[in-house]
């Protein structure tokens, strides 16, 4: 009866615990991608010669949706433009992961614009 008992609260406080999971606020997770956007601009400049580089190269957010439902909470589009003479972009899509609290990029390509 008491090995019940302690499995019934055990089953309780699982409960309990799962449904009171860590949500991040959407500032903070807006800002957690921040900080990899900066990085990723930063490993894309490193790699192409100075010389065809922007004067100011940057990111452009065209997308950024939340969901309510399944594993992913937010998703963002980010444009990234650094290259001088030639019209070509990087297009890259991150997506938040609400059980791990980590965004994944999961989409990468070079575009024409």
């Amino acid at each position: 009866m008491k090995f019940t008992k302690n499995c019934f609260f055990v089953v309780i406080f699982i409960i309990l615990f799962t449904s009171c999971a860590v949500r991040l606020s959407e500032k903070t997770t807006r800002g957690m991608l921040e900080v990899i956007l900066k990085d990723d601009l930063a490993v894309i400049i490193d790699g192409v010669d100075t010389t065809a580089v922007l004067k100011n190269p940057y990111y452009e957010f065209v997308r950024y949706d939340k969901y309510e439902e399944g594993q992913y909470q937010y998703l963002a589009e980010v444009y990234f433009y650094f290259l001088k003479d030639i019209k070509q972009k990087i297009v890259r899509r991150y997506r938040f992961d609400k059980v791990y609290l980590k965004w994944e990029r999961y989409y990468n390509k070079y575009e024409s614009y």
